[in-house]
């Protein structure tokens, strides 16, 4: 045993448990198993919030009766007993505390299972699944094969949003990662994360039951204690099973890409995995595994095209035989199995895999053989598809393409403007021919099969055709669009890259709009007009048409920044207001506020902060824009300080925010307000706090029903926000007569509506924001001179709370140094105010001061038990 300050612990769970044996008794070990069904088997009322609020479930109530550490000493012994109870007790208790934690699992993960169950024991499964290995495997085997499985609820992807965090499937990962260290049970776990690997998972978090796979079979250092012949057959059942999971465990031991490992979960009270894991020290096991596993890849039973093509990606990492092999499959599939296009898709593949400039810089690199460039460029011609829009495919699939190896030779001189020439003119060349052979039709077609449809448009539009054949394409595609066929979105950026590239010739961009809108309706015309380039000329042209129409563009038009005129920037904003789209009139001029006319964005902020009519989740705003656009207001003399305040205030829960206190940009003109006008601020708190009687507050200061709630909000972040002093004279300096004013008053208002501690309590929040005065102590004269004058309990509590936290997320070492070097200078700053100003120095600095001495030796005791927890 151990003991610090108040806290004891075990250093060897497994030495006490032998050392007690003979004293327990069957009642004991019953009275335990009844113990660990109850606290284990607590639900988690943290589970009824959504999963990003559960960091806060603490603030909303929602706690376990049982600490997470209680749980965990409990769930370790039930592994304890299940290890080492057969030499314990059974013989001479005749208790089996194997089958008796068995049956303990069993009761807390019952059938059927639920999510929930499985995410109020995420932490746990680990332990669980150490105490009794096959239970807990059967456990998960039987909820699989139900119609709903319930572990699938535990896939679901990660929040992505601050206090994002994985939806509780860490611990069932860990649980089979550990059962993956013994070969006897290493099988089953294995088929489980197969199975689960199926249910594609689209977040950014790396603990997904796929790595885990591939960590145990990872060639270079396996997470596993299977020997090598054991993997190889445990993969070979799993190829016949999960052929798309295993495919990629497989190709993934050659990949051409250096691998990063990881350690996997091993069991903390079992030997499995002792010995294991670590890196191979030579390459013979390595090689091996690899050697298998190429051979796998190469005699499967059946390739598709997605396999073909990881083989391609790999070919540098095969010896040149088995690069043979892969292009005898890939001609096999061509002739037997591969359509049209698959081949160009295979094609392509190939092209940039080996006939790259980046393949054939590796090949160098790697030593290999010339034959490695001359069979990809034999393939790549055998495998021209027949089709011409496949035969082309490959120069619009994207916008970028990876450019051949023969095209440079020395990067440092390339010349990527000579590229990009180039490419835009096969991209010419080959639209030619798909309009000779194949017309207008073949256009929309290959528009479609790719992601560089806006790319063809602007290459129509400005190298292959004339102005009416132009007209002709673009009102076939409208007709399409208008008829709302699948084919929309390739059609609209087909248009719109075409009428974009008229930017600055502004007389052929209307007589396009005019030849394609000719014998539209006005509806139709204006779903043309909206994918043309946003700006002053296309704006006329609908002002030219019905007030519906005018309306159901402003309403539908996607709006950009304007480059080179802020003026038509202006109008835009105007045009965008009067469509009651201030979001998305924001969202042209968010990067660059201060070339906007301050008095347009006062006007867009404010009808930002009313509302609008923009879809929900369309043109989001983002913090930092807001606080750029108002230092922009900031600066600006037009509007008054009144304006700026109340604009503040309607942002209060955006400007409050102080993520980045150096570019923090706050309520400076709110700030001032509240300065001159304290009522505010005794109105902030009638909002956020209720009185000590109950009673009504005057008419003056009521809210309606429906505004209580978003008040208290908006009071509560104006007092938190509030960081200037009052008090300041015109020349910026804060004066004690200025100050004890603005307090006075604030007092007896508070008084009077029965709110005078909260009130002080608020007040000494903003005090405590105050600098150190001209003889080098805390706080400044002023702000001590009115804080012992007053003598207010309740305000040193507020100076306290604010100092606190003000401290906010700081960096840190081992023990409470930086807490006993805080204690030290708010001691020193209290015995030189003991005379002068005894109140502050013994109800506020000294309080500080012991605050800091408790913290300081928690933080030690802290050090202390994790060095020994080590």
């Amino acid at each position: 045993m151990w003991s610090l300050g108040h806290y004891r612990g075990v250093i060897s769970k497994i030495d006490l448990l032998y050392a007690i044996a003979g004293a327990v008794t069957p009642e004991h070990l019953s009275l335990y198993f009844a113990i660990a069904r109850m606290v284990l088997g607590e639900d988690d009322p943290a589970l009824d919030l959504d999963d990003d609020q559960r960091w806060a479930a603490s603030l909303h109530g929602k706690t376990r009766e049982f600490s997470a550490a209680f749980r965990e000493g409990i769930s370790e012994t039930l592994v304890l007993l299940a290890v080492h109870g057969e030499n314990l007790f059974k013989r001479h208790l005749g208790v089996d505390t194997e089958f008796e934690a068995m049956r303990v699992v069993r009761d807390l993960l019952p059938t059927p299972l639920t999510t929930r169950i499985l995410e109020a024991h995420d932490r746990d499964l680990p332990t669980y699944a150490e105490a009794a290995p096959n239970e807990f495997l059967s456990i998960i085997e039987r909820d699989l094969r139900s119609k709903e499985p319930a572990v699938f609820g535990l896939l679901r992807p990660a929040d992505a949003g601050v206090f994002g965090r994985s939806p509780s499937r860490t611990g069932l990962l860990w649980a089979l990662e550990g059962l993956s260290w013994n070969p006897v049970t290493l099988p089953r776990a294995a088929a489980i994360l197969a199975r689960l690997a199926q249910v594609e998972i689209n977040d950014n978090w790396v603990n997904k039951p796929t790595h885990s796979l591939e960590s145990i079979f990872r060639a270079w250092m396996p997470q596993t204690a299977a020997s090598h012949r054991e993997r190889v057959e445990l993969m070979q059942k799993l190829a016949q099973k999960f052929p798309d999971v295993a495919w990629k465990i497989c190709v993934s031991q050659f990949s051409t890409h250096s691998g990063v490992g990881d350690y996997s979960h091993k069991p903390r009270w079992r030997a499995d995995g002792y010995g294991f894991g670590e890196p191979f020290s030579t390459r013979g096991p390595i090689d091996e595994f690899v050697r298998e596993m190429i051979e796998m890849a190469l005699t499967w039973r059946d390739h598709s095209l997605s396999m073909l093509c990881d083989l391609v990606d790999r070919l540098q990492s095969l010896i040149e035989a088995d690069q043979n092999r892969v292009w005898t499959l890939i001609e096999d599939w061509a002739k037997n199995k591969a359509s049209d296009g698959d081949k160009a898709a295979m094609r392509e593949k190939i092209r940039v895999a080996t006939l790259s400039r980046r393949a054939a810089v590796r090949a160098k690199k790697g030593g290999k053989p010339t034959s490695f460039a001359t069979a990809g460029k034999t393939a790549y011609r055998a495998l021209e598809p027949i089709d011409l829009l496949n035969k082309h495919a490959w120069l619009f699939r994207d916008t970028w393409i990876e450019e051949s190896a023969d095209e440079i030779e020395d990067v440092e001189r390339y010349d990527y403007n000579a590229r990009e020439e180039r490419i835009k003119s096969l991209r010419a060349e080959a639209l030619r021919e798909v309009i000779e052979q194949r017309g207008f039709a073949g256009i929309l077609e290959l528009s479609k099969r790719g992601k560089a449809s806006w790319m063809i448009g602007v290459i129509l539009a400005t190298l292959v055709l004339s102005e009416q054949e132009l007209r002709e394409l673009l009102r076939l595609a409208l007709d399409s669009v208008l008829a709302g066929r699948e084919e929309v979105h390739a059609y609209r950026n087909l248009i719109g890259g075409a009428l974009h590239s008229f930017i600055g010739n502004s007389e052929k961009l209307e007589a396009v709009l005019r030849g394609v809108a000719a014998g539209l309706s006005e509806q139709e015309i204006v779903r043309l007009f909206v994918l043309a380039p946003y700006g002053k000329r296309i704006w006329q042209l609908v002002d030219a048409l019905s007030e519906v129409a005018h309306a159901r563009y402003w309403s539908d038009v996607t709006p950009d920044w304007i480059r080179n005129s802020d003026a038509e920037n202006n109008e835009s904003v105007e045009r965008l207001l009067k469509a009651k789209r201030p979001r998305a009139a924001f969202s042209c001029i968010r990067h660059e506020p201060s070339k906007l006319d301050a008095q347009v964005l006062f006007n867009l902020l404010s009808a930002m902060a009313l509302g609008g009519e923009e879809q929900p989740g369309h043109y989001m705003l983002d913090h930092h824009s807001i606080e750029e656009g108002f230092k922009h207001l900031n600066s600006s003399h037009v509007l008054t300080m009144d304006e700026k305040a109340g604009l503040e205030f309607a942002y209060i829960e955006v400007l409050a925010r102080r993520w980045d206190r150096r570019n923090h940009y706050g309520i400076p003109n709110l700030e001032r307000y509240v300065e001159l006008h304290p009522e505010l601020f005794v109105q902030a708190i009638a909002w956020t706090y209720k009185r000590k009687d109950g009673a009504n507050d005057p008419a003056e200061f009521q809210v309606p029903p429906e505004r209580v709630t978003t008040m208290a909000e908006r009071g509560y972040k104006l007092l938190e926000a509030i960081e200037r002093i009052p008090g300041h004279n015109d020349l910026g300096e804060l004066e004690t007569e200025r100050l004890a004013k603005w307090l006075a008053t604030v007092r007896q208002s508070c008084a009077e509506l029965d709110r005078a501690d909260i009130a002080d309590n608020c007040v000494g929040k903003v005090l405590s924001g105050a600098p150190t005065g001209k003889d080098g102590v805390w706080p400044c004269e002023p702000v001590r001179d009115v804080m012992e004058d007053i003598q207010s309990e309740a305000m040193m509590r507020g100076a306290h709370t604010g100092v606190y936290n003000s401290r906010g997320v700081h960096g840190r070492g081992e023990g409470g140094d930086q807490e006993r070097n805080l204690a030290e200078k708010y001691r020193k700053w209290g015995l030189a105010l003991q005379t002068s100003h005894p109140f502050v120095s013994s109800q506020l600095l000294m309080v500080i001061a012991k605050t800091y001495d408790h913290q300081a030796t928690r933080e030690d005791t802290a050090a202390r038990i994790r060095r020994r927890l080590r």
